[in-house]
């Protein structure tokens, strides 16, 4: 790290900077609806977890980071009971301070190096620590506890603003995000001071050089007033960052001050020195204008941004996250999720154009200390002061959670267009309600036809369904001779649809409108004798039921939305 003296220079004037904060393209209006986020809790009982991180090497472990110096890893079924590594004795922990990050080398799968940001007090002098470990070589899941590598050792100014942040970047090297050293409003001016590398993004190759080396595209390695490591400057505590896995582009959230949390996104094409603005600049705000941020670097506005008042946007300290590039949810792909610590709110982030939007996506109680990702690119979360990790999940209806049983069949009956739901505001499916015929209807026409299919305006001639909002649509269903209506010339189109009615119409519908079962024994306990009982038992062979639990099938039972979901999918095979 360079020594040098500070030399002034100004590479842009007053007027770029006040036109670059007037353009930010930053929003926090609404995106699309019907997201609706869920958290799956899969592991509890753990001590103040600050980091999930996998390590890249086809085994789908999650590696815990916990604070007070121990990683667990989670085998996907189980936290193991000894942790991967426990460096509780070399760390100085509590409040900001401890084990705060971890990083698994791109080669890990044949080196079995990793690397661990945490904070200890040296000879009286609290610093930041960046080391690296091996894997024992005979367990997968403990660390050579006796491979430590000091790499970088930074002195820190006081207790908080550590950063925490390691992670290798697309092109291989590890990049460090730094805290302005603490105190409030960064009294000593780490954050713009260019030999520092307080307030910074580091970026060093620790594949070359001992400890390590620059690399030569760092922006400012020709430039003796500037730290060679430095990548970008103007940073507050960017506690948590992140790259799209798809793009490249980095993610950095930059915790606030008193008023404004901000997110600053460089693209992946970027050559590094930007300017993140702080402490003259918290979020596109002025902070300190008796401060000078122009000197060094490229003044750079945020992406997003979000204030520390009542309403969506409440929070005081934000949780980076991740661009979502998983395959289980195509709602949220390619948006950026993030959180807020103090308030527990969650929110999602999309780009259109130049602009990013978020929406605040659900509001929980839970102090967010970090988001991570495995290796398929799903996302989740820790709580700290529950000591708890969720997965997070992505439903379409507000209703029906991941977790609900008929979740999946629900999903594909509406990715096959054959449902919108019973309401809009929210989008609620109802599963438990029964269905009437008049809806049996509309599910029956599209899975015919499509989901495009609008039926024919055409006369009524079943009694009861003149003027009905379905009265098209039954005729339709008329017309394809599926029914005959319930009797008395009357189609019943509000009455419930029984199980037995059910069976009737999906074979109907698979086969032909003349269709006849063949005669079976029953194997239902309630369905000998039943006037449906052949066509119940053909549902069955044809595998689009079991029944309803205990050997029966219920058929003078009503069929609620949630079952009727899963019937339509079997019988119409929706992926």
């Amino acid at each position: 790290m360079k020594k040098s003296s500070l030399t002034s220079k100004s590479i842009f004037v007053i007027f770029t900077l006040l036109l670059s904060l007037f353009l930010t393209p930053y929003s926090t209006q609404a995106l699309a609806p019907n997201i609706n986020l869920g958290l799956e809790e899969i592991i509890s009982g753990l001590s103040s977890p600050v980091g999930i991180v996998n390590a890249g090497d086809n085994s789908n472990r999650l590696f815990i980071v916990l604070s007070g110096g121990e990683i667990m890893v989670y085998d996907g079924s189980q936290v193991l009971a000894t942790p991967f590594l426990d460096i509780s004795s070399l760390t100085s922990s509590g409040g900001e301070q401890g084990l705060l990050g971890l990083a698994f080398h791109p080669n890990y799968e044949n080196n079995g190096y990793f690397y661990v940001n945490y904070t200890r007090v040296f000879s009286g002098q609290l610093q930041t620590v960046i080391a690296r470990y091996q894997v024992s070589g005979g367990d997968p899941n403990i660390a050579n506890q006796g491979s430590a590598s000091i790499i970088m050792t930074i002195d820190q100014d006081d207790s908080n603003h550590n950063g925490g942040q390691i992670e290798f970047g697309p092109d291989g090297y590890l990049y460090i995000g730094m805290g302005d050293g603490g105190g409030g409003g960064d009294p000593h001016n780490r954050s713009q001071d260019p030999i520092s590398l307080l307030g910074k993004m580091l970026r060093i190759d620790v594949d070359s050089g001992s400890p390590y080396a620059i690399p030569s595209s760092n922006p400012f390695t020709s430039n003796a007033s500037v730290s060679d490591e430095i990548w970008a400057l103007g940073l507050r505590n960017p506690w948590r960052f992140s790259f799209d896995k798809l793009t490249g582009d980095l993610f950095i959230a930059d915790v606030g001050q008193n008023q404004w949390e901000e997110v600053n996104i460089q693209p992946a094409a970027s050559t590094g020195g930007e300017n993140y603005g702080w402490s003259c600049y918290e979020g596109n705000h002025t902070y300190n204008s008796g401060r000078d941020c122009d000197d060094y670097g490229t003044l750079t506005p945020p992406a997003i941004e979000y204030n520390h008042g009542p309403g969506e946007s409440t929070g005081c300290s934000i949780t980076g996250g991740y661009v979502y590039r998983g395959t289980k949810y195509p709602q949220i792909y390619g948006m950026y999720i993030y959180g807020d610590f103090c308030s527990g709110k969650i929110w999602l982030a999309s780009k259109n154009v130049s602009v990013w939007t978020s929406e605040l996506a659900l509001d929980t109680s839970y102090l967010i200390s970090t988001f991570g990702q495995d290796e398929n690119g799903e996302i989740y979360l820790a709580s700290y002061g529950e000591g708890k990790i969720y997965k997070i999940s992505v439903s379409t209806f507000a209703d029906v959670p991941e977790t609900y049983w008929a979740h999946d069949w629900i999903e594909r009956l509406y990715a096959a267009g054959l449902t919108g739901g019973c309401t809009t505001s929210p989008l609620n499916y109802c599963p438990t309600l029964p269905v009437t015929r008049a809806e049996m209807a509309v599910f029956l026409e599209r899975g015919l036809h499509g989901n495009s299919f609008t039926p024919p305006n055409v006369p009524a001639t079943f009694g009861d369904t003149a003027g009905h909002w379905a009265e098209d649509w039954i005729e339709a269903l008329k017309a394809d001779g599926i029914t005959g209506g319930c009797g008395d010339g009357n189609y019943c189109p509000n009455a419930p649809v029984t199980r037995a009615e059910m069976a009737v119409f999906l074979l109907r519908v698979m086969h032909s409108a003349s269709y006849t079962p063949p005669n079976h024994a029953p194997t239902f306990g309630d369905s000998a004798g039943h006037w449906a009982e052949d066509w119940i038992e053909q549902l069955a062979i044809e595998g689009i039921t079991s029944g309803c639990g205990g050997g029966n099938y219920c058929p003078n039972s009503p069929a609620t939305r949630d079952q009727m979901a899963v019937f339509l999918v079997n019988a119409f095979g929706l992926p």
